[in-house]
């Protein structure tokens, strides 16, 4: 064999060796990307379900208030432990406070928007006073928001604006891209 055909050889297995310790390296690089986003994720996931078991395990034998809201104004409410109505007088400023007493009253605080109601409730709402507007809203709760799996459903509400819950926890966002950027 030739000098120059040997050196070709040599050069062709160093160039060789050389692009396989750089994919290798970028291989690599990109197994481990793909496996830390993948822990997150799976962090993220775990802490999300076991949001929703808490809520699935407290929400009924809490104290949780369910208030309707008819667009800035707090109209009726009632907390699931107190019998009668609750006072919603102001409840939107301490909403909007993450160190509002208000968390520390209640368990979960769900603000259900007014169009959410179903036409009928809604028309039978508008005339109604203010004992039977509780009662109507007592039982648009109990057969739309808490039958079956009531954390699905909430969560499922939420996403489409119908309520929204306080003190808004991981079950509550709408999935890991928000989880993520908030």
């Amino acid at each position: 064999m030739e000098l120059s055909t040997v050196v070709g050889i040599i050069v062709i297995i160093v160039v060789a060796v050389l692009i396989m310790k750089f994919l290798g390296k970028l291989v690599s690089f990109l197994l481990s990307v793909v496996g830390i986003i993948l822990v997150v994720w799976l962090v993220i996931v775990g802490l999300r379900y076991l949001d929703e078991q808490n809520v699935r395990d407290n929400l009924m034998n809490s104290n949780s208030m369910f208030v309707l809201q008819d667009g800035d104004s707090m109209v009726t409410g009632f907390a699931t432990q107190d019998v009668g109505e609750a006072d919603v007088s102001g409840l939107e400023n301490e909403l909007d406070n993450p160190n509002s007493n208000i968390y520390d009253d209640y368990y979960k605080v769900i603000v259900v928007n007014a169009d959410a109601l179903p036409e009928k409730t809604a028309m039978l709402f508008d005339v109604a006073d203010d004992e039977d507007k509780l009662k109507l809203f007592k039982s648009y709760v109990d057969n739309n928001l808490l039958e079956g799996d009531f954390v699905e459903s909430l969560v499922e509400k939420e996403e489409q604006g119908d309520v929204e819950v306080y003190k808004e926890t991981l079950a509550f966002r709408h999935g890991i891209k928000d989880v993520l950027s908030s």
